[in-house]
């Protein structure tokens, strides 16, 4: 449940998730507190809520969620801040009586979100001695992709931990080199992917707005669906619209129109949700019936929906 919600808040680093028997263990860094988790949550779990003090006597403890803000972070003007959050809430019920605890058990499979990617980590540990000593401990092997063989696999030599407990926090830690350059390459590839995805929508956008420049009527409607919607909207209220292909085809060809012969620049930032588009475009050129003022430069917005590589629909917001 926990993991549906993170996906849904799309955070913009690696998830890990370790298990401890009954218990996981989630974390991630940010340069935002993700604040809207908090509700989320709450929501998912009715007859909770979440304290940041707990009443005398034993509480059930759903879940804890602690934000901690590096003493390096600084304003945004770059002068330290002078005190770095530092706060840990519960998401209590009711007081409970519990036995004493047990050892804790732990799973040494860490999975870690790439996005809504599941990749899974392991942290290796195997018995060891200090041979000066005669010390009896745990080490860690330096190997956290795969379930590691300790007869072909290095250890880390620079610890001999007391409890298995110990070197699993521990290969926590370490596993984050690792972590940060798979995500840097599913990070590669994502962008990869997404500049292949936008590759068709930007060149059939780009070619509509260079034939609404040379008012080329065939080459304007040779990407439109047949059922294609136009509107203008202003001050986003709905100034005109049309409905099919036809009815698009006489507005572009009438005396007043707002797309043809207005010599579009097409601004650097592209915006894309599924389906639709918007791109910001700047004119020299003003609307011919217009009831502002002479303008030497106006910026419009058009937004796209496109649906199996036609353009399905148009707004133009001015």
């Amino acid at each position: 449940m926990i993991k549906d919600i993170l996906i849904r808040n799309k955070i913009d680093s690696p998830i890990y998730i370790a298990e401890y028997g009954e218990h996981f263990g989630i974390d991630f860094t940010s340069t935002y507190e993700q604040w809207e988790l908090d509700k989320h949550i709450c929501q998912s779990f009715p007859g909770y809520d979440l304290s940041s003090e707990l009443p005398r006597g034993r509480k059930e403890i759903r879940l804890e969620i602690s934000r901690h803000q590096s003493d390096l972070c600084t304003t945004d003007w770059g002068y330290p801040i002078e005190n770095p959050l530092n706060e840990t809430k519960y998401l209590v019920k009711k007081s409970v009586e519990k036995p004493d605890e047990a050892p804790v058990k732990f799973n040494p499979e860490i999975r870690v979100l790439f996005g809504s990617e599941e990749q899974t980590y392991h942290i290796n540990i195997i018995p060891g001695i200090n041979n000066a000593t005669q010390e009896k401990g745990f080490l860690l092997l330096n190997e956290f992709k795969v379930e590691a063989d300790p007869e072909i696999v290095d250890f880390f030599p620079d610890k001999l931990y007391k409890s298995k407990l110990d070197a699993f926090h521990s290969g926590r830690d370490k596993i984050e080199e690792t972590v940060d350059k798979d995500y840097g390459q599913y990070l590669a590839i994502k962008k990869k992917e997404k500049q292949q995805r936008e590759k068709i929508p930007r060149k059939i956008i780009r070619e509509f707005v260079k034939n609404c420049n040379s008012s080329n009527y065939d080459a304007i409607i040779k990407d439109l669906s047949q059922v294609i919607n136009f509107e203008i909207r202003v001050n986003r209220r709905q100034k005109f619209a049309t409905s099919g292909l036809a009815d698009f085809k006489n507005y572009i060809e009438a005396s007043y129109q707002e797309l043809c012969k207005r010599d579009f620049k097409i601004k650097s930032t592209w915006s894309f949700h599924e389906q639709d588009v918007r791109i910001i475009l700047d004119t020299f050129t003003p609307p011919e019936e217009t009831d502002d003022a002479p303008k030497n430069n106006y910026r419009i917005f058009l937004n796209f929906r496109l649906e199996e590589n036609k353009i399905a629909q148009i707004i133009l917001e001015r």
